[in-house]
C-alpha cells in the first residue's frame, strides 16, 4: 500500500453505491437501478434482481489504489453476466460447471431475509438447487465465466435434462482436473489455487481422504478462496489450521468456522475432546459461526412475524461463552414467561420471568439443555428451521421449576 493510499477519502455505503450505479450507466445498463440504502442492495427493473453490495464493498475497500479499478470491472462483469443466455444444451455448457460452498444459513435464512428486507419475496424453496453438506454447509452448482460465476437455479438444471447430484458429479469432476498439488503450511495442508473455487474442493473427497494426516481427516472452507486439511490427532495441526481459519473468516467471502471429519465419505461436524489444546480456537470458530447464523435467523422470523401479522413469539437468541481459564464453549438461550417462544438449540437453558416492558427481567431456572427436556419436554417441540429451534407453548409450573433447579454456573 502507498503513502497516499493511508490518507484517501474513505467511501461511505452510500457514495459506493453512487459510484457502482454510475459505472453501471456508462457500461450500457439502460434498465431501472434501484440502491436501498437500509439493505444495502441495488436493484435491476425493481426487485426481479438483487446485488448484495456488503462483499464488494469491502473487497474494494481492502484492495490498494492500483487494485479497485479491476475490483470494479469485476462487479460489472458480474452483473452484466447474470443477464447472459446459458448454453441451451448440456454438453456445451459441462467444462463450463462448477461447484460453490456456501453456509447452508445463506440459503435458507440469508437469501429469504434479503428478499424480504428488499420489499420482495423470497424464491421458493425448491428453485434453489443445493445439497447438503454435514448439516450445516451447503454446495450449488455454478456456471464458471472468466471473470465471474453464475449460480444455478432448478430452471437451469431442468432446461438441461439434468438433475441436482448429477450437475454436482459433473462439477467434482471438473474441479479435480483444474486442482493441482496444495501447498503445506507445517501440518497444514493449504488449497489455495487463486481460482475462487478452493472451499468447493472439499467435495474432492477421494483426493482429501488420501492426503497424509495423522488420525482422522479434518478440513476447514473459512472462504471461498481457502480450504485447509489436517489430522485429528495432530496437535499442532488442528492448533495452526485454527489460526488460519481465525484470520481467514475476516475475507469478505468468508463461509464457516466450523470443522468437519471426513468418514466414510461423508463429512461432519467434527470438534476434539474438550481437554486437548486445539479445543478452546476451533469450539470458539464453531459457536462464533452459529452466533452469526442465528443471529440472522432471528431477523428474518421477527421480519416475517411483522410482514405476516402472526401472533408474537419471542425469537430467543442464541448465546455463547467462553470459560477463560479451561478455554470451555458453551451456548445458552433465554426461555421467557408468558409468551410463546422459539429457542435455538444451545447447551444450556435460562428460564426468566418478563418484565412490564416485554423483556426477561429475573432467572427462576436455569439448567442443561437435556434436563429441561427431561422435565419439560411435552411444552417443547422442534420446527422446521435451520438453524434448529424449538418452540414452546407454555412456561413451566412452578413445581417444574424447582425439578430443573438453578444450575451452580447460573446461580453465580
Amino acid at each position: 500500500m502507498g503513502l497516499l493510499d493511508r490518507f484517501r477519502k474513505r467511501l461511505t455505503p452510500d457514495s459506493f453505491a453512487e459510484l457502482l450505479t454510475k459505472r453501471l450507466r456508462a457500461a450500457g445498463e439502460q434498465s431501472e437501478i434501484v440502491y436501498d440504502a437500509k439493505t444495502f442492495t441495488l436493484h435491476r427493473g425493481g426487485v426481479e434482481a438483487i446485488t448484495y453490495l456488503g462483499n464488494i464493498f469491502s473487497e474494494y475497500e481492502r484492495a490498494d489504489a492500483d487494485h479497485r479499478e479491476q475490483v470494479l470491472r469485476t462487479f460489472l462483469a458480474t452483473w452484466f453476466t447474470a443477464q447472459l443466455e446459458l448454453p441451451a444444451e448440456l454438453d456445451d455448457a459441462r467444462p463450463d460447471i462448477l461447484a460453490a460452498v456456501r453456509t447452508r444459513a445463506y440459503f435458507e435464512v440469508g437469501v429469504p431475509l434479503m428478499a424480504l428486507l428488499a420489499g420482495g419475496e423470497a424464491p421458493p424453496s425448491d428453485q434453489m438447487a443445493y445439497a447438503d453438506i454435514a448439516g450445516c454447509l451447503a454446495v450449488t452448482p455454478v456456471y464458471d465465466l472468466p471473470t465471474s460465476i453464475r449460480q444455478l437455479d432448478a430452471r437451469d438444471l431442468e432446461a438441461w435434462g439434468v438433475t441436482l447430484y448429477e450437475a454436482l458429479e459433473i462439477a467434482r469432476i471438473n474441479l479435480t482436473e483444474t486442482t493441482r498439488e496444495c501447498a503445506k503450511a507445517g501440518d497444514v495442508y493449504v488449497f489455495a489455487h487463486g481460482d475462487s473455487h478452493d472451499a468447493a474442493r472439499i467435495l474432492l473427497t477421494d483426493l482429501l481422504g488420501s492426503l497424509d494426516v495423522e488420525g482422522e481427516t479434518i478440513a476447514m472452507a473459512p472462504n471461498r478462496e481457502l480450504l485447509l486439511v489436517t489430522g485429528s490427532e495432530n496437535e499442532e495441526g488442528l492448533k495452526d489450521m485454527a489460526e488460519m481459519a481465525r484470520k481467514s473468516l475476516e475475507h469478505e467471502r468468508g463461509i464457516s468456522g466450523t470443522a468437519l471429519r471426513l468418514e466414510l465419505g461423508e463429512w461432519a461436524v467434527w470438534l476434539p475432546d474438550a481437554s486437548h489444546a486445539a479445543y478452546p480456537a476451533l469450539s470458539l470458530l464453531h459457536a462464533q459461526t452459529l452466533v452469526g447464523e442465528y443471529e440472522q435467523q432471528r431477523e428474518l422470523l421477527t421480519l416475517q412475524q411483522q410482514q405476516q401479522g402472526a401472533d408474537r413469539l419471542f425469537v430467543s437468541s442464541f448465546n455463547a461463552t467462553q470459560d477463560q481459564k479451561t478455554g470451555r464453549v458453551n451456548t445458552y438461550c433465554i426461555w421467557p414467561e408468558g409468551m410463546p417462544a422459539l429457542l435455538p438449540r444451545t447447551d444450556r437453558v435460562v428460564l426468566s420471568t418478563t418484565g412490564p416492558d416485554g423483556k426477561p427481567s429475573g432467572i427462576v431456572a436455569a439448567a442443561e439443555w437435556g434436563r429441561v427436556e427431561q422435565e419439560v419436554g411435552l411444552r417443547m417441540a422442534p420446527v422446521e428451521a435451520y438453524p434448529e429451534r424449538w418452540r414452546v407453548e407454555s412456561f413451566p409450573g412452578p413445581e417444574e421449576l424447582a425439578r430443573i433447579g438453578m444450575a451452580d454456573w447460573a446461580a453465580g
